[in-house]
C-alpha cells in the first residue's frame, strides 16, 4: 500500500511536517470549492430560487438574508475549520502563529493609514459609476436601523477572510515555502473575487500583497480586518451616496 501512495503522492506526504505542509493546501483547495459551491450569496439565491423556500419574501430581504447565510459560512468555513486544523496540526510546534496577537504600537498609523487615505478617493470615483453603485451595497436598506443591521453583519465577515488568507494561509504558507506565503495566498484570494466587478477582482491582487506582507511584518491580521472593513464600508455609503439612495434615509 504504502508503495502504490508514493507511486502517486509527491514525496512531501510522506514525511511529518510534509505531510501537515501537503495537508494545509489541500485544505485551502477544498475550502475554496466549498465555499464556492455552497458558501456564499449565489449557492443561496439559487437554493431560494429552486425550492421556493422564500417565496413570500421581498428580493431584498432574501438578500439580507443571504448575506447573513454568507457571513454564517464564512465564520465556519474560513475561520473556526482553519483554526482548529492549526491548533492540532501545527507546521511547527515551537511557532504556531498565525497572526491573531495585537500588532506592535504604531504600526496601525504608520503602515496601515496611509492605505486608507489612499484608497478613500479611489473609491469615491470608482463609487460615482453606474456598475459599482448599483451594484453595492448588496442589500438596499431603506432606513438608517436596516443599514447598521446589514452593515454589522456584512463586516463580520472580513474577520474571517483576513484570518484565512493573512493569517492562516499565509503563516503557514511561509513555513512551507518562505518569502513565498503571501503571492501562492493571492491566488485563492483573487479568485473570491471572480464574482465581483472587474476593477475590484483586479485589485484584490495588489490589495493581497500588501495586506499579507503587512500581516508577516506585524504578526497580526487586526489593522487588516480594520482597513478592509473601513474600506467596505466607505464602498457601501459612498454607492449609497452616488445614487442618492443614502438621502433619502434622512
Amino acid at each position: 500500500m504504502d508503495k502504490l501512495l508514493r507511486r502517486y503522492l509527491p514525496p512531501i506526504f510522506f514525511h511529518e511536517k510534509g505531510i501537515r505542509s501537503a495537508l494545509t493546501i489541500v485544505l485551502i483547495a477544498a475550502i475554496m470549492l466549498v465555499i464556492e459551491y455552497y458558501g456564499w450569496q449565489g449557492p443561496f439565491f439559487r437554493f431560494a430560487k429552486e425550492t421556493s423556500f422564500f417565496r413570500f419574501e421581498e428580493k431584498n430581504t432574501v438578500i439580507l438574508m443571504a448575506q447573513l447565510y454568507t457571513s454564517t459560512s464564512f465564520a465556519l468555513l474560513f475561520f473556526l475549520v482553519p483554526l482548529l486544523f492549526n491548533y492540532f496540526l501545527p507546521i511547527d510546534r515551537k511557532d504556531n502563529s498565525v497572526g491573531l496577537g495585537l500588532p506592535p504600537k504604531g504600526d496601525l498609523l504608520k503602515d496601515y493609514f496611509p492605505l486608507v487615505l489612499i484608497m478613500l478617493p479611489v473609491l469615491w470615483v470608482a463609487c460615482s459609476r453606474p456598475s459599482f453603485y448599483q451594484f453595492y451595497p448588496l442589500y438596499k436598506p431603506e432606513s438608517l436601523k436596516m443599514l447598521l443591521v446589514y452593515e454589522l453583519i456584512y463586516l463580520t465577515q472580513f474577520v474571517s477572510v483576513e484570518f484565512f488568507f493573512r493569517g492562516f494561509g499565509v503563516f503557514r504558507l511561509e513555513k512551507l515555502c518562505p518569502g513565498y506565503g503571501v503571492l501562492l495566498m493571492v491566488i485563492p484570494y483573487s479568485f473570491v473575487h471572480i464574482h465581483k466587478p472587474f476593477g475590484e477582482a483586479v485589485g484584490s491582487i495588489f490589495a493581497g500583497i500588501i495586506l499579507g506582507r503587512l500581516a508577516l511584518k506585524s504578526n497580526s491580521i487586526w489593522p487588516g480586518v480594520l482597513v478592509h472593513a473601513c474600506i467596505a464600508l466607505s464602498a457601501d455609503l459612498f454607492s449609497l451616496f452616488h445614487s442618492g439612495r443614502l438621502a433619502q434615509m434622512f
